[in-house]
């Protein structure tokens, strides 16, 4: 696994980066303290699985950054760490699709934790904000607003789920639906599992789920899965 993580205090990184070295000696390690830097790294030949970013930067901040990095088409998943806890901001970074918020008084093993989750497709939310983060509530805002449309019983619109799903989202949501893992829908789209993983995110993300069950319910009352 490889991660860029962005942040202006380089001791920081370091100290980071050698404490989960430590725990995980498999994942790879990037770094970079300017955050307009940021588009070229990775439109440069390194592939990166995971951004781990910092939001208060001086410059280009991170939120900026997430809204740069949408508008280029950046299908890395992102996992901002921040001390600011902002919950307005914080709301505002899920709303941009990013995959998790991770504080900075996390643990080592914390962290871990929550690179995991996101290796998984799945989104992160500390467990101190759960309660009054929702996740996918802006997109959901969005669809239902839309109209025409053409809604079955359980309120959702099809027309618009469809028109926001790219062709090979749903092509994933298929094979998910067949019970496929992600390596294996990987193999049989001939794509990384890292864009797998990517697919999935912001197919949660468009649903406004967290979990592989929940998709895939969601899916079936839009009919699309």
């Amino acid at each position: 696994m490889k991660i860029l993580l962005v942040d202006d205090h380089v001791s920081f990184c370091e100290g980071l980066v050698a404490a989960i070295s430590a725990k995980r000696p498999e994942i790879d390690f990037s770094y970079e303290s300017h955050a307009e830097l940021v588009p070229s790294v990775l439109l440069g030949k390194d592939q990166f699985d995971l951004i781990i970013l910092d939001i208060m930067m001086p410059g280009l901040g991170g939120i900026e950054l997430v809204k740069n990095l949408n508008a280029m088409g950046n299908f890395v998943p992102i996992l901002i760490m921040s001390s600011v806890e902002d919950i307005d901001i914080i709301q505002s970074l899920y709303a941009l699709g990013v995959l998790g918020f991770m504080p900075k008084y996390y643990s080592v093993q914390d962290i871990i934790n929550a690179i995991e989750q996101c290796q998984n497709g799945e989104m992160h939310v500390p467990s101190n904000l759960t309660d009054v983060i929702s996740l996918g509530r802006e997109r959901r805002s969005d669809l239902q607003s839309s109209s025409p449309s053409k809604k079955d019983n359980s309120g959702v619109d099809r027309d618009q789920l469809k028109f926001r799903l790219t062709k090979r989202q749903i092509e994933v949501l298929s094979l998910m639906d067949q019970g496929l893992s992600n390596q294996e829908i990987g193999k049989v789209l001939h794509i990384s599992l890292a864009t797998v993983k990517t697919h999935i995110h912001h197919v949660y993300t468009i649903f406004g789920v967290n979990n592989r069950v929940n998709c895939l319910r969601a899916a079936k009352k839009a009919r699309i899965a």
